[in-house]
């Protein structure tokens, strides 16, 4: 593919992106601003994958001997971003292995039994609880207005016969950021745990499990961190890490996995309880490169600069008319934007989506609330003026 003209091929980088828009060669002929739907790929994981492959053909199965460590390493570099001790991170498949592993660990047959989760959380999350029904769960879905939810609707749902909230950090559709930690407060004075989905905040909102008290916290590297498709993480408080006995369950789970008990789990003491069978060791490589460069970068420096570049693009939506379906407040706004910039009888949202990714401006669309642009710490400010200017060009048919 060629080098992108104008006006991408005249953008200049900031400090931050100055230093680090090198590391991600779709930097060179992209407008890529879709992070939080897949990170753009690290030149770096290229030799990752080859270390992998010279690994495996040097050694053969001898190569778990490194393989099964790694798992722990990668683990704790996530951990690290969350500020979890990385003996309390452990990887998983995604969010609905993880939150399936934590379902089946559950009783639901007593009258504790209710799921409380918004209507803003992905559907992945609600497909699962809804399953869950035929074990006794009660789901409870939270009306939200389309772009926030409300704090007090939490609380009001949040009751007695409560067992869990699945509370989503960030919303997928709007980058609205919740205030977890007063619903997080609530929830265990009822009596409840909570299961917080940080997958489109990891990478970009400053995380720290600890001051939050969450129970249990879940997260993939394939946004916001960077790491492509197939490396979750898991984290479970400590003090509750031994009281999980998932019936979802796999030979790593035990705590002699190379003695292959039968018929029985004989269960791994800590994380490792939530491993269940084989490791997705490509993914782990895909995952480390950006990783470190997030350790070296610090998360207080990204979200400086994430609302830096979100107060820009507000700015420039409120200058051209266009409409934000997203919190305004940087306390309640992720690091995506979401916006319709559609008027009577022109183009539609969609089309005008459809015509940015042709242009080679790197969005996406995500029905009723429009087109979601997610600069990273790599993006430019000269960016955000770049794919504003061309929605406006492309609604007036130029």
């Amino acid at each position: 593919m060629n080098t992108l003209h104008s006006p991408l091929s005249t953008l200049h980088s900031d400090a931050l992106a100055e230093q680090y828009r090198k590391h991600f060669p779709i930097l060179e002929t992209s407008c890529y601003l879709i992070s939080n739907s897949l990170g753009a790929m690290p030149r770096e994981v290229e030799d990752e994958l080859k270390s992998y492959t010279e690994l495996w053909v040097r050694e053969g199965v001898e190569a778990w001997n490194e393989w099964f460590p790694f798992v722990d390493e990668v683990s704790g570099l996530v951990a690290n971003l969350i500020g979890a001790a990385p003996q309390d991170v452990t990887l998983i498949h995604n969010l609905t292995i993880g939150s399936a592993l934590i379902a089946s660990a559950l009783d639901f047959t007593g009258t504790r039994n209710k799921i409380v989760y918004s209507d803003l959380h992905f559907p992945t999350i609600s497909y699962l609880w809804q399953g869950w029904r035929k074990y006794g769960a009660i789901p409870q879905v939270i009306e939200s207005d389309g772009i926030w939810t409300d704090t007090e609707r939490y609380i009001e749902a949040i009751d007695e016969q409560t067992k869990l909230v699945a509370l989503s950090h960030v919303y997928f559709r709007s980058g609205g950021l919740q205030d977890v930690k007063p619903i997080i407060a609530h929830a265990h004075k009822m009596g409840a745990i909570v299961m917080l989905d940080s997958y489109q905040a990891a990478g970009v909102v400053p995380i720290d499990v600890t001051a939050l008290n969450v129970d249990i916290l879940a997260t993939g590297v394939l946004k916001w961190l960077c790491g492509g498709p197939g490396a979750a993480f898991l984290y479970v408080r400590r003090d509750l890490q031994e009281q999980f006995f998932p019936a979802i369950r796999g030979w790593l789970s035990d705590k002699q996995p190379f003695e292959f008990h039968m018929p029985n789990v004989n269960f791994a003491s800590g994380m490792h309880r939530f491993l269940t069978s084989s490791i997705q060791v490509p993914c782990l490589h895909t995952a480390r490169p950006a990783l470190s460069m997030f350790k070296k970068i610090g998360i207080e420096a990204i979200r400086k600069k994430s609302l830096t570049m979100t107060d820009r693009l507000i700015e420039r939506c409120d200058e051209l008319g266009f409409r934000i379906n997203s919190p305004r407040e940087p306390a309640r706004r992720g690091g995506a934007l979401t916006i319709d910039p559609s008027r009577p009888h022109g183009k539609s949202t969609k089309e005008i989506c459809d015509e940015l990714i042709r242009r080679r401006f790197i969005v996406d669309y995500r029905p009723p609330l429009g087109i979601r642009i997610a600069p990273h710490f790599y993006n430019t400010m000269d960016e955000i003026d770049a794919v504003t200017s061309e929605m406006a060009k492309i609604h007036d048919r130029r």
